[in-house]
């Protein structure tokens, strides 16, 4: 019978929990965010130096290259807001289901 039906599988580890959801979300969060900052920090060194270039060349150069790293940047953010998102639905789930376990044991003590 096992050649027709196969076997059955091994119990792998345990499914991960809302709240273990939760927190590597934010982990994922924080890493967008150091990744924001950095990017900001360049946007910050480009424009130093388009004030102090004086070459129309270099400085359409440098404006590309800022530009390219503005839209990471925004990506990155679009990003992180979803996440965000996504997180606060985990967390609003995580509630209703704590709250509704807590219903039915104050129910189930006062019959």
């Amino acid at each position: 019978m096992k050649r027709v039906f196969g076997k059955k599988k091994d119990p792998g580890p345990p499914p991960p929990s809302l709240h273990d959801a939760s927190e590597a979300m934010d982990k994922r969060v924080d890493h967008l965010d150091v990744k924001i900052t950095a990017l900001e920090k360049e946007l910050k060194g480009y424009r130093d130096k388009m004030k102090s270039t004086k070459s129309p060349a270099a400085k359409k150069n440098l404006q590309k290259r800022a530009l390219d790293v503005l839209k990471r940047k925004r990506m990155y953010e679009q990003q992180r807001d979803q996440m965000c998102n996504q997180q606060f639905n985990l967390d609003q789930a995580r509630h209703g289901i704590e709250s509704a376990k807590a219903s039915v044991t104050v129910s189930s003590i006062q019959c």
